[in-house]
């Protein structure tokens, strides 16, 4: 059965031949007999996704993946160009790179330029599949002609649909319509396209060109702006974001009432307080006297335990300061001050390891390795106060040009008679000139160096086997 509902004029334009089918089979089998016939501009459409339906139309692969792949390869090229010629590239005069050397940093290196790179080639990938989907499609199209068969409306609902358009060089008008019917087409009807389709109506430019003027507003304004001075304050969409009410350190806190009636959340008006005298952070309540302060246990007050085994951070921030002062303030000899701890009685300092501290061979070598770090740049490799760090200072003040406290020799009698207690207090909080470690050194490697002090005083703990690294340094 043919319809011949809508014939080609002036106006219209043949596309080509609709078949209708009642089941996916049979579409599937129409479509197997279309291809091996030799047609290959066909299309089929079905209510839901059909079983067998791209082979039997002779559907290629698609190249949209090898597309995406050379777009973001490309991409990648050309994030790392652009960072490459903006940190390492100072050859163009018009538009030169900044090759700025930063605390001896390489100007290009790989690993810090790689998440600009990878967001590169996402953001390159992601609009090459957006648009390659479009262009592969041959979207977007302003009409299509099957939406003006009434019958096609089907499609989303029960029927199947095969069609053959006229660009196929295997179509004949009388001898396809025939080829449909012998295939088990139910209907067979043709497909049209109206000429004028394929123009914008007069609204829908108007109303484009509209918008196009309306969205040019903005940039003009900003341009204009640009240029001008004004006595106004800048137009703020959300204010709340510019002058919203928030605490920041070392700060005054905001004021929530007025110049005459300040209403501060805290009476001194700071933002930033200090820890309420007497307080221990949670988890920071370490009862093993003897373990975290070198102190035996029983005889340290509870103002010792929060003060001399337990900074606060503002106390590290303290020392830190400490250990930044000028070296002319810094080597001068302070002297103690009434309230200051080290003026007070000497605790009583733990003369044993503790128990939890094992001195074994792998104590000795962890020792070695973080006193090498830490330690031997004032002290010396040795322990006899030569280190580098000194050796320079101490010629600097030879010739008037600093000021500076010699490091103590690690193996002066005076120094051989501090218990292991006060050696752990001094890597801690520091004495005199030096500064603190507690903050950088952990608990257990603490512990580690004054081990490997007692092995270079030779004191106190004698190992059956020592490395031959700590052998030479006691040698030296």
């Amino acid at each position: 059965m043919t319809e011949k509902q809508n014939q080609e004029t002036a106006d219209q334009k043949l596309v080509g031949l609709l078949a209708q089918f009642e089941d996916p089979g049979s579409l599937v089998r129409a479509c197997n007999e279309a291809r091996e016939s030799g047609y290959n501009k066909i299309d089929a459409y079905s209510p839901f996704p059909v079983h067998g339906i791209d082979p039997a139309l002779g559907i290629p692969r698609t190249i949209l993946p090898f597309f995406v792949l050379i777009i973001g390869l490309t991409g990648c090229a050309v994030g790392l160009g652009m960072q490459y010629y903006a940190n390492a590239g100072d050859w163009s005069p018009l538009f030169p790179g900044y090759n700025f050397m930063i605390s001896g940093k390489p100007f290009f290196s790989l690993p810090a330029n790689i998440p600009v790179t990878f967001e590169i080639v996402i953001l390159s990938s992601a609009i090459a599949t957006f648009l390659g989907m479009w262009a592969l499609n041959r979207l977007p199209r302003l009409a299509n002609p099957l939406h003006r068969i009434s019958r096609f409306k089907r499609v989303t609902n029960d029927k199947f649909f095969l069609l053959i358009e006229t660009k196929d060089p295997q179509f004949k008008r009388e001898e396809t319509e025939s080829q449909l019917s012998q295939w088990g087409a139910s209907v067979v009807e043709e497909v049209n396209e109206d000429l004028t389709d394929q123009q914008l109506p007069s609204w829908l430019q108007l109303a484009g060109l509209m918008t196009a003027l309306i969205l040019l507003i903005p940039p003009v304004l900003i341009f204009r702006a640009e240029g001008m001075t004004s006595r106004k304050p800048r137009l703020h969409v959300v204010p709340d974001m510019d002058w919203q009410e928030k605490y920041k350190t070392q700060t005054l806190a905001p004021n929530l009432g007025d110049e005459q009636h300040p209403n501060f959340l805290f009476v001194d008006g700071r933002a930033m307080q200090e820890p309420i005298p007497g307080t221990i952070a949670r988890g920071d309540l370490y009862t093993d006297s003897e373990y975290f302060r070198g102190i035996k246990s029983g005889t340290e007050s509870f103002a010792t335990i929060s003060t001399a085994g337990v900074h606060t951070g503002l106390q590290d921030a303290a020392h830190q300061d400490d250990s930044h002062q000028d070296e002319a303030a810094k080597d001068k000899p302070a002297e103690p001050a009434k309230d200051d701890p080290a003026a007070a009685p000497e605790p009583d300092w733990v003369t044993q390891f503790p128990a939890n501290v094992h001195v074994n061979q792998a104590l000795l070598e962890r020792g070695q390795r973080r006193f090498n770090i830490y330690c031997s740049v004032c002290h010396g490799y040795a322990g006899n106060g030569d280190g580098l760090v000194n050796a320079r200072a101490m010629a600097l003040a030879a010739s008037g040009q600093a000021q500076w406290t010699a490091a103590k020799s690690l193996n002066d009698p005076e120094t051989k008679k501090n218990p292991v207690g006060r050696i752990f207090d001094t890597i801690s909080n520091g004495r005199g000139t030096m500064g603190p470690y507690k903050s950088q050194i952990p608990v257990e490697d603490r512990w580690a160096i004054v081990a490997y002090v007692r092995a270079l005083q030779g004191t106190g703990i004698k190992p059956t086997t020592m490395t031959k690294a700590v052998e030479k340094a006691v040698a030296e």
